[in-house]
This record gives structure tokens, sequence and C-alpha cells, in this order.
């Protein structure tokens, strides 16, 4: 039996390197463009030039050839979603193999361009192999570990030229779904004897189940060999997430100041379903991989209130860290409406939901709705930082998304920070799912934790 390896599109091989001794920031004299001012890189942590990125996250531009970054060495062609930030990016994962006479078996490979980059289980990808009389199957790196295997099979050519263009299902063409993390993978090809015989084979990785094939190329093999650059690059998108990699979780990445990549004000970090963590600003604007790079206009977070905040909305009180006014609130969530009315102000939650009465010791609001219509309940892209009680009328509040136990690792942002407080893990009533954490005085001390010297001994009322 013999093997050969295939012609490669592209392939792409990836250099390890330790983790970072510290995060680097990136210099101000960085190209803010590839090929035209309308064509920008992504934001930091990457970068185009030297010590313009955090490791791994290094682009080249291609100017001479066009206007594509380059990332990875060797290169490969990426670009990234507009006008948002997002923890992945687009680029082309394909192969054209040509079938050589005599020759049974194929093996193909791939790495990520870099330690952070990785083709998620989440991402919806599959690998298509369009061509006829071939097994493929795809193994994890260079194990024997299996992601899947699938047959493309093909009629004569007689009965396929009156077979309509259709999507992927075994005839022409078949698909492995990637339901495994892949920093790298092997993708061995095999003819198979009870099929008629293309003379190439298309393998490439998408999201795009719907695309359409036809049979009758499949067996002609119409694409060329090779698969011009340009042509893969414009038709494949395969997408690639990424993380932090350097430490396996916000825990421990958190510990180590000298690396932690969340710096800005305001930012969180959050666990990677890929490994690692990721960072995101609290109000979801901005980027938290840069100092200062989170938007939190002034007035908008403050450790304590201002001296001449209300305290109150009508007959409710609104203590600290809840607040109807800038300089007043402790979160850009803790912000609560007093709304007038014809006959007294009401303290709102949301339009069609009121609050009678707000409990700091046990972190709930009670509130009633004013209409039937469904409600608009706090349910955005920031940290969802309420959940309904089981308990009808009441809802559950959180100072913040984290733990308490990476909560306490961020003194800059803590908030139980006054003496005799303690840190209380916040779950949802019906999936106890995690929603953040609140303060709360400790056992025989009691009153609002989130001002300073707020926790008194209770019988210290009565000396």
């Amino acid at each position: 039996m013999s093997t050969a390896m295939a012609p490669l599109l592209f392939a792409v091989l990836v250099l390890p390197f330790a983790a970072p001794a510290a995060v680097t920031m990136a210099r101000r004299n960085c190209s803010s463009y590839c090929g035209y001012p309308s064509n920008p890189p992504p934001p930091y942590p990457f970068g185009v030039g030297p010590s313009c990125s955090m490791p791994g996250f290094n682009l080249t531009c291609d100017a001479d050839n066009g206007t594509y970054l380059l990332l990875g060495s060797p290169t490969m062609k990426v670009s990234f979603y507009s006008n948002e930030f997002n923890h992945n990016l687009r680029t082309s994962i394909s192969y054209f193999v040509e079938m050589i006479a005599g020759v049974r078996d194929y093996s193909l490979h791939w790495e990520a361009p870099a330690r952070p980059f990785v083709i998620s289980g989440s991402s919806d990808m599959s690998l298509f192999v369009v061509g006829c009389g071939v097994k493929a199957s795809l193994f994890i790196g260079n194990s024997a570990v299996e992601v899947g295997s699938c047959f493309a099979v093909c009629a004569e050519a007689r009965i396929l030229e009156k077979v309509l263009a259709g999507t992927c299902s075994g005839l022409g063409c078949c698909l492995i779904d990637i339901q495994v993390n892949l920093r790298a993978f092997t993708l061995n090809i095999s003819r198979i004897s009870d099929s008629a015989r293309s003379e190439g084979v298309h393998a490439f990785i998408s999201g795009d189940k719907n695309r359409l094939f036809s049979p009758i190329e499949a067996l002609r093999s119409i694409l060329p060999v090779p698969v011009p650059d340009e042509y893969e690059y414009s038709t494949v998108n395969t997408v690639l997430d990424w993380s932090i990699p350097y430490q396996p979780n916000c825990k421990r990445a958190m510990q180590n100041k000298g690396s932690y990549a969340c710096v800005s004000k305001g930012s969180e970090c959050h666990d990677s379903p890929i490994g690692g963590y990721l960072c995101y600003c609290q109000r979801g604007e901005g980027n938290a991989y840069v100092d200062g790079g989170c938007d939190n206009p002034p007035g908008y977070e403050s450790i304590r209130s201002r001296t001449d905040c209300p305290t109150s909305c009508a007959n409710v009180s609104t203590p600290f860290p809840f607040g109807t006014e800038l300089g007043c609130f402790a979160k850009p969530h803790m912000y609560l409406k007093c709304n007038p009315t014809s006959y007294l102000p009401v303290l709102q939650l949301t339009d069609r939901t009121i609050i009678s009465d707000i409990s700091i010791d046990d972190g709930i609001f009670h509130v009633h709705e004013t209409s039937k219509e469904p409600d608009d309940f706090p349910d955005s892209s920031d940290p969802v930082l309420y959940a309904l009680s089981e308990q009808r009328g009441v809802v559950t509040w959180a100072i913040d998304s984290m733990t308490c136990k990476n909560a306490k690792l961020d003194k800059s942002d803590y908030r139980c920070f006054t003496a005799h407080s303690d840190c209380i893990d916040v779950t949802e009533d019906r999936t106890t799912k995690h929603v953040g954490y609140r303060c709360k005085c400790s056992s025989g001390f009691e009153g609002n934790p989130y001002v300073q010297d707020g926790c008194r001994g209770q019988c210290s009322r009565y000396s």
C-alpha cells in the first residue's frame, strides 16, 4: 500500500513559546491601518508591528499584494468582524488533494497559527470533503483520537448529470461536525472501491451547511489544481476562536498581576470555553485589554456616593450601592429611575416594574408589575446581575458578576471592603446558575457593607 502527502493549499505550523512574564502594552507608533486608512487592524491584544501586540497576536500587513492581514508563521490570511469586539476571527482552512494513480491513502496536517487560537467545538464548524469514492477520517492533533469520519460516494457520470445540486449529504460530498476544540488536526483520506472516483478531493472547514454542491462537478474535479489562493479565501470561511492562553482560568490569572490581561478599570474576567480566559468591559463597551479601554464615564462607578445624594424615592429608601443620580450608585446596573407621577414618584427597575422595597441584608428587591405586557426585565449583552426569585414579587441582585473567590483577588474593585463584612455568592433560585456576588455584614453586625465602616455591632445601637 502506497501513501502520499497531498499538495496543501496552505499549511500552518506553530512554534511553542513560553508564557509572558508581563502583559505587553501596545506602543503608540503602531500601524493604524493596513493598505488604506479605512482598513484598520483589530484592537489590542492584536497589533501590526514589533511590540504592538500581546505574544501570539502579532499581525503583518500584506500591503504589497493587496490589503490582507497575516497571522502566524508561516502566515495565514485573516479578517475580523467589524464594528464590534469579538473573540474570534475569520480565515480559510482548505486543501485540494490530487488523487495519484496507484496511491490509496493521503494524510494532511494543520496546526493553529499561534497558541491563543482554536477551532472551537461550539462554533458550528464542520469539515467538508468534496469528491467521489473516498473515506475521510479526522483526528485530534497527531493522536489516534478520532473526531469523526464520513464517506463521499458517486454514481456514474450519466446518472449524476441528472442530479440537482444539494447540500452536503454523502453524494459527492460528506461532512464531519467538529464538536471538540482543535488546536491541531490530522485528516486521512482513503480511496474506496465501491464508487465512481474523482481525480481530486477538496477538503475545507466551514460553518455554512446550507451551501450547495453539484455531484457531477465533484466527480469531474471541477476545481483547478492547485486551487487559487484568492478563490479559497473568498469562498471558504473558517472561524477561529481565541483566548488569553497563558493561565488555565481567571482564578490563576488574577494571582499573577504582572501577566494579567484585564488591565482596564471596569473590566472583568471570564473563563473561556476553549481554555484560558477572556476580558470584558462591565458595561459591554470598549477594550478591556487596554488601560482605560472600558467606557466608564465619570460618575457611573463609585466606591462611595456623593454626600448630597437622594436617599429615597417617595417612601422607598435607596441605600448605596443603589442610586438615582450620577455619582450616587456603585455600578451602572445599580442605577434606579425615580420617576415622577401625578401622585407620588415611583422607583423603577424597568419601565413596567416598580420597586417597593430594597433589602441590602437579604440582597433582594420587592417589586410589582404595572402591566401584563411582557416585561423588559434586564437582559442584554452585559452580564445580567438580576434574577427572578421563585418567590413572587422578589428579585435577587448582585453587585458584580464575579464569584466571591475571584472577586477577592481583585482588591481594586472588590466591594466587600469594609470591616466585618462577608462576600455572598448569588445564584438563580430556579436553575442555581451563578449570577455574581453581593456583600453582607458579618454575624453579630448590621448596617450597609458597601459603605466604609458601615457594619456596626448590633449592641452598639443601644450604647
